[in-house]
């Protein structure tokens, strides 16, 4: 593949891609997932999903994951241009409909049109959630570390850290006992 189709590519993806997203770019890993790994081939599943889990564990924005696909698959190149991508025209569209909602604030179709988005936006995160675990679970302790922690998440409303580090440290674990390998 040559950089200039990668880099075109990472620019179309991204760029149709921010016209979508409602609720930032974790709503969109589903989307990514298909457009990089399914139709691409930039990127494998299991590559695609350490990428998603970096992005998730640094601090920063949750654009970050953009940023790193670009990075894996281009080098600092597809990072600029695949930032450029996802930041710019969201926020152009942003500011244009901060400034039509503020002379709208008051009309009844737009308070709808944000309730009726709420759903969307739950739902799309979900969906991320979904593909981010299919693409990195391989085994029962990827499948059970995932179910452990949507259910501790749920009901002990606890820092996210704490599942973290358990994770690390079960991978940590079963990794010397020999249950599972290195991807």
């Amino acid at each position: 593949m040559k950089d200039d189709d990668a880099l075109s590519g990472l620019l179309i993806i991204f760029i149709s891609s921010a016209f979508f997203s409602m609720g930032g770019a974790s709503t969109l890993i589903p989307e990514f997932h298909r457009q990089i790994v399914d139709l691409h081939g930039f990127m494998t599943s299991p590559d695609f999903a350490k990428t998603v889990a970096l992005a998730q564990i640094a601090p920063g924005p949750n654009m970050l994951i953009v940023s790193l696909i670009g990075w894996q698959v281009a080098g600092l190149p597809g990072l600029l241009v695949s930032t450029f991508a996802i930041v710019v025209p969201p926020s152009c569209i942003a500011y244009f409909s901060w400034r039509g909602m503020e002379r709208l604030k008051d009309a009844a179709w737009l308070k709808a049109v944000k309730v009726g988005l709420a759903p969307v936006v739950v739902g799309l995160m979900l969906a991320s959630g979904t593909i981010t675990a299919r693409a990195a679970n391989h085994d029962a302790v990827g499948y059970g570390l995932t179910l452990f922690t949507a259910l501790f998440m749920h009901y002990m409303k606890r820092n996210p850290l704490w599942v973290i580090g358990s994770g690390a440290l079960v991978g940590v674990a079963a990794y010397r006992l020999g249950l599972m390998g290195l991807a």
